[in-house]
């Protein structure tokens, strides 16, 4: 796979993601698929949700969670046949009013052209 085959994937994917389309979901992802958040209660893998249910779930969760979100320079690059590394710098709001800006990066593992697996990591905050 290419750089220009992998952002095709990760913008058909994006593009049903961020219209929350189960429709166009369904066609992005595998029917296997798993999202791993940065964070959450299933450690060590965060929070996991499966499957065009799970990812509209998640993306559900995220909504109660963050007022808002952009991801700002992003870059994708394809990292063989079946992998996608996206980083970007995300900034954005908790529901609670609290700013958050930080650097992400995502492994996005790919079978048939589709997203098989989300893999986000997250700088996190800490007190000093």
């Amino acid at each position: 796979m290419d750089d220009s085959a992998a952002y095709a994937i990760v913008q058909r994917f994006g593009k049903a993601f961020f219209n929350r389309d189960a429709a166009l979901l369904a066609q992005a992802i595998t029917d296997d698929a798993e999202w791993h958040f940065a964070f959450g209660p299933d450690a060590p893998h965060g929070r996991v949700r499966r499957g065009v249910e799970g990812f509209m779930r998640g993306i559900a969760e995220n909504d109660a969670l963050f007022d808002k979100l952009r991801f700002n320079d992003v870059v994708i690059r394809a990292l063989g046949d079946t992998h996608i590394v996206m980083t970007y710098v995300l900034d954005g709001r908790y529901r609670t009013g609290e700013a958050i800006s930080l650097r992400g990066i995502e492994l996005i593992t790919v079978r048939d052209d589709k997203v098989a697996k989300k893999d986000v990591f997250w700088k996190q905050l800490a007190a000093d």
